[in-house]
């Protein structure tokens, strides 16, 4: 629908499930604006995942740069630690974007795993949007490599927040 247009506002369109589609031309300059105004920013290819999806959310907290990653103990994510500082982040932050790349694959996979974390975000959510705060959650369902060309690999590994 509405692909990554909005990443730069406030809106209550927090969670987009994404399709190759939908990529617009102007995406990396958007990704830069963004950049520039100091979003905290988490892509995550979930395609590197797939044997420890319990790890997706603290990778996504050493990526944001939260404050307690990580948010695993063993195989179980532990889901109140990791929306609560993502709340604590919307103090802080100008905006939040986190990119889950190749989604389907995690979906038909672990799909309990999956809508946690989308609950868990959703949880929080208002946070953000009662601050006018940009805080956005993409889902892309189908590959296109400007997705990972404009968010970027995380640079930072989960290995280092155990």
């Amino acid at each position: 629908m509405l692909g990554y247009r909005n990443i730069d506002r406030s809106s209550s369109h927090c969670l987009a499930f994404v399709e190759a589609n939908e990529i617009d031309a102007d995406l990396p300059a958007l990704v830069a604006k963004i950049r520039a105004s100091g979003f905290r920013i988490a892509y995550l290819d979930c395609a590197q995942y797939m044997e420890r999806p319990w790890e997706m959310a603290t990778a996504i907290g050493c990526a944001l740069q939260t404050d307690h990653p990580p948010y695993h103990v063993g195989t179980q994510t532990q889901w109140v630690r990791w929306l609560d500082d993502l709340i604590s982040l919307a103090n802080r932050a100008p905006g939040l974007v986190i990119v889950l790349d190749n989604a389907d694959q995690m979906f038909l996979a672990h799909r309990h795993h999956i809508t946690e974390m989308i609950e868990a975000y959703l949880i929080q959510f208002h946070h953000w949007f009662e601050r006018d705060l940009p805080c956005h959650f993409y889902v892309q369902m189908s590959a296109h490599p400007a997705v990972a060309t404009s968010f970027g690999p995380m640079e930072l590994s989960t290995r280092s927040a155990i």
